[in-house]
C-alpha cells in the first residue's frame, strides 16, 4: 500500500473536521493551565513554609533549606517539565508528518525502548560511557531500533499500520530484554530503574538549560525543513514532482526525532505518549497545517507534562501514595496507552491473510500425526531428563546421578512440571485464539490477554499482605477474561482484522509495562517480588499452584479437541459459520472462557510475555498439523517442549543467576516473531 493511496484519515489524524470540538478543547486547555498553575502555587507555598518567592530567587537566606529546594529543585523541575513536553511533542509531530501516520511517536516507533535498552547495557558493561556520552548512547540505541522498525515495515511501503505494528512489537521485545537485564542485575540497575521511570527531579538549572539549548537547535532545524515536510500532506507523488527528495527528507526528519528523544531519555528517562497526545490535541484545536502544528503541538506537550507532573507532586506531598516515589513518565504512559486505543478506531485495516489461507500455504498435511506426536512426546522426555541431569555449578558443568536427582527431586520436579504445564497451556490457548479469530499471528501474550492477567496479579500483590495462590489465580483469570472480552468487542467492528487486534494487544501490553515500570521505579520493596511474579520464574511457583496448573493443562488437553469443529468454522468468518449451523455467540463465549482460563494459568507460571502461544501453533502447522483436532494436541506438546527447553537454558546460560523461564522463552521467541514479520 503506497502512501498516496492512504485515506485522508492518516493525513489528518483520523479526526473529521465536523467532530472537532475546538471551543471545548480550548476551554479544557485553559482550565488545565489554571489547575496546573494553582497546583504549582500550592506546591511552592508548601515547600517555602512561609518564605517569599521573590526573596527566594534574589536574596535567599543562608542555610534556609526550604528556599534552597525551591530555587534549585522545584523551579528547575518546572522548566525541565516544560522543555521535555515541548521536545517530545515536536518529535511526535515530525514523525507523524514524515510517515503520514497519526500514531507515530517515539514510544510507538520503539525509539524510547531502544534508547533505554542502550543506556541499560551501558550501565552494565560501559559505565564510563553512561557518564560521559549518555546522549550519544541513547541516540545510538534509538536510531538502531528505528532502523529495525523501518526495515520491518519497508515491504509494506511504510504503511501506517505496518509501521506501528512493527514498532510496538520491537518495543515489547526491547522491554523483555530490559526486564531480563533488570532481573539478572537487579542491585546494579535499581537506581537506574528508579531514575529511568521518568522522574523529573532536578538538582540545579544545568540539565534543564542544556536540554533547552538542544531543543532550540532541533526546532530551528525542523523549521528549516518545514516546507518539504509540509508537502507530505499532498502525497508522496506530489512531493516528488515538486523536487522533494523523499528519502533524504524522511531520514533527516526521523534523525531529528531520534535526537530529541535521546536528549529527553538521557535527561529524565522514559516519558511516553506525550508525542502521541499533543499533536492530536493540536489537530483538535484546528491546527490542520503542518506549520501550525509545529507551534501548537509543543505548547500542548509542555502543558500536558506540566499538568501531569504537578498532579504527581500533589499526590506525593499529600501522602495518598504513601512514601513511595511516583515517576511522572510512568503516569504519562498509563494515560497514553488508553489514548492509543481510542485513536485506533480511526485507522482502517488492510486486507490480511487469515488462518485458513496461511494453512493452505503450509507444507503438506502430516500423513502420520499420531506417530509424529509420539515423537514429540519422546523429545520432551529427553529434554526433561537433560534438564534434571545436566547443569552448571561452582565447579563448572555437572552431570547428576540417580541419587542426586532423587535428593533434589522435591525442588526440581515441581519446577519441571510447572514448565511442562505452562507450555501446554500456552500452546492450547494460542491455537484457540488463532482459530477463533482467524488470525495467524494472535497469541495470548501478543494480543494482551496475558498482560491483562498480569495486571490482576499486580493488584493482588499490592492489595494482599501475603498473596495466596487462590486469590492470585482468581485475579489473573478475571484480568485475562476481561481483556479477551474487550478485544472481541473492539475487534467486532473491524471483523477481527489481525492487525487491529494486534495493535490493541500491544497497546494493552504497553499499559502493563507502564504499570510495572511505575512500581519498579517507585522504589517500593514489593517491586522485586512483583518482577519475580510477572517475568515467569518457575523458581517461585508454589507446589499448590503447580498442581492446579497441571490439572487445568490436562483438562484443557482433553477438552480442547472437542471444540475442533467450531474452531474450523469460526476461522472462516461469522457469516459462513452461522450458515453452517454454528451458534456463533455461544461458540465464541465458550472458546473465549477456555482460552482465558488457560491463559490465566500460564500467566501465573511464566508471566505475560513468552511468545510460546504464538510459536507453538505455527510450528505445529509447519509440521503438517493443519486440522484443528490435530493442531491442538500438537501445539500443546510443542509448547511444553519449548518451555522445558527455556527453563533449562535459563538456569545454565546466566549462571550463577537464573533467567526466568517465561522471559527466556520471550528472548528466544522474539527473533522468531521479528523474522515472521520480515517475511511479510
Amino acid at each position: 500500500m503506497s502512501s498516496d493511496s492512504m485515506p485522508d484519515t492518516f493525513a489528518t489524524g483520523g479526526l473529521p473536521e465536523r467532530e472537532q470540538p475546538r471551543g471545548r478543547l480550548l476551554s479544557f486547555a485553559l482550565a488545565g493551565v489554571l489547575v496546573a498553575f494553582l497546583l504549582t502555587v500550592w506546591t511552592l507555598r508548601a515547600q517555602l513554609a512561609g518564605a517569599g518567592l521573590w526573596d527566594t530567587l534574589v536574596a535567599p537566606e543562608s542555610g534556609n533549606l526550604h528556599q534552597l529546594i525551591v530555587r534549585d529543585s522545584l523551579l528547575p523541575r518546572i522548566a525541565m517539565t516544560l522543555v521535555c513536553g515541548a521536545a517530545l511533542a515536536l518529535a511526535g509531530t515530525v514523525a507523524q508528518q514524515v510517515l503520514r501516520n497519526p500514531l507515530a511517536e517515539p514510544m510507538t516507533l520503539g525509539i524510547f525502548p531502544g534508547a533505554w535498552l542502550a543506556l541499560t547495557l551501558a550501565a552494565i558493561w560501559g559505565p564510563a560511557w553512561l557518564v560521559a556520552q549518555r546522549e550519544l548512547v541513547a541516540f545510538a540505541g534509538g536510531a538502531l531500533v528505528a532502523l529495525v522498525v523501518l526495515a520491518l515495515a519497508w515491504r509494506q511501503r511504510l504503511a501506517p499500520l505496518a509501521v506501528i505494528l512493527a514498532g510496538m512489537i520491537v518495543s515489547l521485545y526491547c522491554g523483555s530484554v530490559s526486564l531480563a537485564l533488570a532481573i539478572s542485575h537487579f542491585q546494579l540497575l535499581a537506581g537506574l530503574m528508579i531514575w529511568g521511570g521518568g522522574a523529573l527531579d532536578q538538582q540545579g538549572w544545568h540539565a534543564s538549560a542544556a536540554l533547552f539549548a538542544r531543543f532550540v537547535l532541533a526546532a530551528v532545524a525542523v523549521w528549516m525543513l518545514r516546507r518539504p515536510l509540509g508537502l507530505f500532506d499532498a502525497g508522496e507523488s506530489t512531493a516528488r514532482g515538486l523536487g522533494v527528495s523523499l528519502m533524504r527528507t524522511r531520514f533527516a526528519a526521523l534523525g531529528l526525532t531520534v535526537a530529541l528523544t535521546a536528549c529527553v531519555v538521557s535527561a529524565v528517562g522514559v516519558v511516553g505518549f506525550i508525542g502521541l497526545v499533543a499533536p492530536t490535541l493540536a489537530r483538535l484545536a484546528g491546527a490542520w497545517r503542518f506549520q501550525q502544528r509545529l507551534v501548537w503541538a509543543p505548547l500542548f506537550g509542555a502543558l500536558l507534562l506540566w499538568f501531569t507532573d504537578e498532579l504527581v507532586q500533589w499526590v506525593a506531598l499529600s501522602g495518598l501514595y504513601g512514601s513511595q516515589l511516583i515517576p511522572t513518565g510512568a503516569v504519562t504512559s498509563i494515560v497514553g496507552a488508553p489514548m492509543l486505543l481510542w485513536q485506533l478506531r480511526y485507522l482502517r485495516s488492510q486486507p490480511d491473510v487469515r488462518a485458513d489461507t496461511l494453512a493452505a500455504s503450509a507444507v503438506s498435511r502430516c500423513k502420520h500425526p499420531l506417530r509424529m506426536m509420539v515423537g514429540l512426546a519422546l523429545l520432551i522426555g529427553m529434554v526433561s531428563i537433560l534438564s534434571l541431569t545436566v547443569g552448571r555449578g561452582l565447579g563448572g558443568w555437572r552431570f547428576a546421578n540417580v541419587a542426586q536427582i532423587r535428593a533434589l527431586a522435591f525442588w526440581h520436579v515441581p519446577h519441571l512440571a510447572a514448565a511442562l504445564a505452562a507450555g501446554m497451556l500456552c500452546g492450547l490457548a494460542g491455537t484457540l485464539i488463532q482459530r477463533m479469530t482467524g488470525n495467524p499471528v494472535a497469541s495470548p501474550d501478543l494480543i494482551g490477554v496475558s498482560s491483562g492477567g498480569a495486571l490482576g496479579l499486580v493488584a493482588v500483590v499490592f492489595l494482599c499482605a501475603v498473596p495466596a495462590p487462590l486469590p492470585m489465580f482468581v485475579a489473573c483469570l478475571a484480568g485475562a477474561a476481561g481483556t479477551l472480552a474487550l478485544l472481541m468487542w473492539f475487534g467486532r467492528s473491524s471483523s477481527y482484522a489481525p492487525q487491529r487486534l494486534l495493535l490493541i494487544g500491544v497497546a494493552l501490553g504497553a499499559l502493563f509495562q507502564a504499570v510495572v515500570g511505575a512500581v519498579t521505579a517507585s522504589g517500593d520493596p514489593r517491586a522485586e517480588l512483583l518482577l519475580n511474579f510477572v517475568v515467569g520464574s518457575t523458581y517461585y511457583v508454589q507446589p499448590l499452584t503447580t498442581a492446579i496448573a497441571v490439572v487445568v493443562a490436562l483438562a484443557g488437553f482433553a477438552c480442547a479437541p472437542l471444540l475442533a469443529r467450531w474452531l474450523e468454522l469460526l476461522s472462516l468468518g461469522e457469516n459462513i459459520s452461522r450458515s453452517l449451523g454454528v451458534h456463533v455467540a455461544v461458540a465464541r463465549l465458550i472458546v473465549l472462557l477456555l482460552a482465558a482460563l488457560l491463559s490465566a494459568c500460564s500467566t501465573l507460571l511464566i508471566g505475560p510475555l513468552s511468545f510460546v502461544g504464538l510459536m507453538a501453533p505455527h510450528l505445529a502447522r509447519a509440521l503438517g498439523f493443519r486440522r484443528a483436532h490435530e493442531q491442538l494436541p500438537a501445539s500443546a506438546l510443542i509448547g511444553s517442549l519449548l518451555m522445558v527447553l527455556a527453563d533449562w537454558l535459563g538456569r545454565i546460560v546466566t549462571f550463577p543467576n537464573e533467567m526466568p523461564a517465561g522471559l527466556m522463552a520471550a528472548l528466544i521467541g522474539g527473533p522468531y516473531l521479528l523474522w515472521a514479520l520480515l517475511r511479510g
